[in-house]
Parts: structure tokens; sequence; C-alpha cells
């Protein structure tokens, strides 16, 4: 938290400036700057939330509304300042807030992971119902999904109700506060929540940094101050990087991950549970050790096994489907068609499978019936001569990479 940044400079031809920052701590009636003006700047602007740096391809977010809101039971409601969704259904709930008391800072962090809560604790019509009750400017809406379509139309209204529902009932969000000047004791932060360590949100801290021009316009640059990353359901954990929320049962005496895992990730999991039933145990313990040869998951419908330290282009070993196939296709992307070919060969010798070419050069892995193999064929049973053939694979593509090598 102790963040050193430069102040940006605009450039006119040959001259140039230091922008001036602007104090987001102006009170009283009248104040251009305050947590409503704040409210309306990310309404208007969702870009400014840097959720692509946090988690990759969880899409483009569509503002719903400010203010939703929330009950807390025993009589006591509030409002969630900014809520945002995409149309695969995935949350950001937002809380705005200007640091004027450097003692409340704790308190609004607990705030927003209360509201958070809050909302965790609705089935989708209460959420559809607090969402539209929200929308006090702009255009009116009847549903939720209506609202969603004119963003993006290729929207699916079955698929984006379930996906919504099965994130409120995991916990499953992007929980940001942002602000002016955040500044937040880590260990206190951790503290706070671990209190909501049963949700699986992924849990932002974002600095706007607002710098006047001369012609009384602005320019925003957002910080992303700290983040947590999640592994399972659990407690967290302060760590060196950060903090990371590790699941049950990961104290003295138990192995516990050292992969932190982002939404679109644990996504995956759920969707993979179902078409293979305690695959995902399997398939993280895999990653825990393909980590060790540098091979990173990439979620982009499918889970990617990327090996990115290629001086052109990341490698991708195959692709892990919903269903829990095995797609070894990507791994004639990028590199030689033999080196390919000897890699595949050696996944079928693991299973009895068959090597395949298709007509557009790629080579394929198939089982001893002809169809895609399942990753299940796989593991756990040949999970370290699936290893083997993985670093093979890459030690050959990379030798090929460099100099004078045979691409």
């Amino acid at each position: 938290m102790n963040k050193q940044d430069g102040l940006p400079v605009w450039v006119d031809g040959e001259v140039s400036r230091v922008l001036e920052r602007v104090p987001l701590t102006k009170t009283g009636a009248g104040a251009p700057y305050d947590e409503a003006w704040l409210q309306r700047l990310l309404q208007s602007n969702p870009g400014l939330l840097p959720i692509e740096q946090v988690e990759s391809g969880f899409g483009r977010l569509i503002p719903v509304c400010c203010e939703l809101p929330v009950a807390f039971g025993a009589g006591r409601s509030g409002s969630l300042d900014n809520l945002f969704v995409t149309s695969s259904g995935r949350l950001v709930l937002v809380e705005a807030k200007l640091w004027r008391n450097p003692e409340a800072r704790r308190e609004v962090v607990a705030q927003a992971l209360d509201y958070a809560s809050s909302v965790f604790k609705m089935d989708y019509e209460k959420f559809q119902q607090a969402a539209l009750a929200g929308l006090h400017t702009g255009p009116t809406a009847s549903s939720l999904y209506e609202l969603v379509a004119r963003h993006d139309p290729t929207t699916d209204e079955t698929t984006f109700i379930d996906a919504v529902t099965r994130n409120l009932k995991s916990g499953r969000a992007i929980v940001a506060v942002v602000g002016d000047g955040i500044r937040e004791d880590v260990l206190a932060l951790a503290e706070l929540l671990q209190t909501h360590a049963g949700h699986r949100f992924t849990f932002l801290l974002v600095e706007l940094g607002v710098f006047r021009l001369e012609d009384s316009s602005h320019v925003i640059v957002p910080s992303i101050l700290l983040k947590t990353e999640l592994v399972e359901r659990g407690v967290v954990e302060l760590r060196a990087e950060g903090l990371v929320v590790n699941p049950p049962g990961s104290g003295a005496g138990t192995k516990a991950p050292t992969r932190g895992i982002g939404i679109g990730e644990d996504e995956f999991y759920d969707f993979l549970e179902k078409s293979s039933p305690g695959m995902p145990r399997f398939l993280r313990e895999f990653l825990e050790r393909a980590a060790e040869l540098g091979i990173e998951p990439d979620v982009q419908g499918g889970l990617n096994l990327k090996y990115p330290k290629m001086p052109r282009r990341a490698l991708n070993l195959g692709t892990v489907t919903k269903s829990g196939h095995l797609q070894t296709e990507p791994a004639s992307w990028w590199t030689s068609k033999p080196i390919a070919q000897q890699y595949n060969q050696e996944l079928a010798q693991i299973i009895g499978g068959s090597v395949t070419k298709h007509s557009e050069g790629s080579i394929a892995l198939r089982t001893q019936h002809g169809t895609t193999p399942r990753l299940s064929n796989f593991l756990p049973a040949h999970q370290d001569a699936l290893l083997l053939a993985m670093r093979r694979y890459i030690e050959a593509a990379v030798s090929a990479a460099e100099p004078g090598g045979n691409t």
C-alpha cells in the first residue's frame, strides 16, 4: 500500500506540463466532487474499472443502476452505489467513497462486504426487482434481461438468468471499493475479509486519480491498489504478493494450494463438475504441478493450458472443455508440426489411442474409438506421464524457437 506513482504529463507538440491532481475532498452544497459525482462517473464510464487486468476475459461491463437497494434484516437497509453485469451473467458490485475520514476506511470496506453479502442472499427475482428499482435515471426496462439485451442483442435470456442465479447463490462476483487516495492496512483488511470467506468473490481496492486540464476537463487514472485471489471457499491468507483465499482445512498439517484462481476458472470448475463429477479436484492438483513447468491456465470458454514464455506467441498444450474433453489441436498451431506430432503420439501411447491430421493441418489426439479423449483418460491415473509429455513438448518447442533452431 506504499505505491509511489509518477504524475501524468500533458504533451502538446513542443509544450508539456505536469497535470495538477484534483483532491476529491470538497464538501458542502454545490461542491463539484462528491460521492454522487463519483457514482455517475463510474456509471457513465465502466471502462474506468480495470476489470480485465484482474479477470482476463471477464467481459464488457454493462451499467445497470446506481443505489441498488439492499436489506440487512432487523429492519436495516441501505443501497449499493453501482451495479454492473456482463451479458454472460457475471456481477460487479461497487462502493464509491471519498476518504475524508481515515478512521472510517475499514468501516467502508466492511460496509461494501455487508452490501455484497446482502446481494448474495437474493434470488434472481429479488435481485431483478432491486436492480429495476435502482433505475432512477435513463431508460426504464421491464426486466434485467431487457436492459442487458440492449447492450448485447446476442444475449440468450435463459443462459443469462441461469448464470446470474448461480453467481448469486455461490457469492461469486467482483466486489470493489473505488475512491480517491485509498490507503488501507492490509493486515486489518485480511482479518476483515476472513469474516466473509464463505463467498467466492474477488475483492478490489481501486484508486481513481483525477487530474485537471486547463480547459476544466479531466484525465482520470485508475490504479489497482489491492486484489484478492480465490482458491476456493475458505480462509484468507496474507502472502508477500497479496491476499489469497485458501480452502477449508488448509491449516497446519494440510498441504494448501499455492495458486490462486479467478472467477472465470471458478465458474469453469462448476461446469466441469456437472459433466465429470470429481474431476475439478484432479485438474486443480494437476495444474499445481503443471505450474512447475511454466504452464498457466487461461479460461476463454474452455481452459487452455498455456506456456507463455515464448519469444513470439504462447504455446497452447491443449484445451479442457466444460464437458470434460481434452482437445490437443491447439498444440499444433504455434510450433512445428513434427513437434506437435511427437507430442500427440506420446499422449496416444498413454491412453492407447491414435493421432489424426485435419485438412487444415492441425493434429489431434483420438481414443481407440476415434473420439476426442476425456480428461479422465489421463487424470488422475496418468498424471505423471502427461506431465512428462508436456515437458518434452515445451523443451522441443523452446529449442526450435531459439536462433538456429528448426522451426
